[in-house]
């Protein structure tokens, strides 16, 4: 029975990536806008947000599972390096839609988009100076961020008469609130102390996301390219003011 159930889950996530080939056309042949048609397959990333792409060897980036990720923060008197390791990411593909559009001039599809809500959570381990050497400060941590925007470019090209993504998208994410939780920070000893440096985690945002986001925003990336190759492979390059 476990056999067939998951011969029909490979074959409905084949069907549906299978789905993206034809979509963008189909929808601009039909007569819409591109920038219509484009909102139309940009809200199509969610299932795959879920699923993942099998047949392109990209995983589910909803949970989104990262191994390790090395945060280091220097402001007098502080200086530490967090080490956050078998992290999990939820909440991407709750994802606000605000604007997708192309330029025929730039050759570029724009997206912006924003996650209400996105929580990381997994074990850290803190190192380094803050005040007095920091010891035993292990243990599980979570990170809630609030309205977290994405804007992604997109660069397109022609090869051998078909249109694809050129490189990697260029990704920008600013989080509108951060709340950094650790566990267990100098063993629980000195909370005073604790919270002052969680305070200093949470007021550097911009330094988190330096940090933090590339691993968030290469695997949405990876995702994206392999979804818009798949749907404007079929597209008139003229379409996006290339020469075919």
């Amino acid at each position: 029975m476990l056999r067939y159930l998951t011969g029909f889950l490979i074959i409905g996530f084949t069907l549906g990536q299978q789905e993206l080939k034809g979509s963008l056309s189909s929808c601009i042949n039909g007569g819409s806008n591109i920038n219509t048609c484009l909102a139309q397959l940009a809200e199509r990333l969610r299932p795959y947000m879920r699923q993942g792409l099998p047949d392109y060897g990209v995983p589910p980036t909803e949970p989104m599972f990262i191994d390790e990720v090395t945060l280091s923060l220097k402001r007098p008197p502080v200086d530490v390096k967090v080490e956050f390791k078998d992290t999990t990411v939820t909440g991407l593909s709750s994802f606000r839609l605000n604007s997708v559009r192309a330029d025929k001039i730039s050759k570029t599809i724009s997206l912006n988009m924003t996650v209400p809500s996105m929580n990381t959570n997994g074990q850290y381990k803190m190192t380094g100076k803050a005040f007095v050497v920091i010891k035993d400060s292990e243990g599980p941590f979570t990170v809630d961020m609030k309205e977290v925007n994405v804007k992604m470019d997109t660069q397109l090209k022609v090869q051998n008469g078909r249109l694809l993504v050129d490189g990697e998208p260029r990704v920008k994410v600013k989080v509108g609130d951060l709340n950094v939780k650790l566990s267990n920070l100098f063993g629980g000893k000195t909370p005073q102390l604790a919270r002052t440096i969680t305070q200093f985690l949470n007021n550097d945002s911009d330094r988190f996301i330096e940090d933090f986001g590339p691993q968030i925003t290469s695997q949405v990336s990876r995702l994206a390219v392999n979804v818009y190759n798949t749907a404007v492979q079929d597209i008139d390059p003229t379409v996006f003011g290339l020469s075919a």
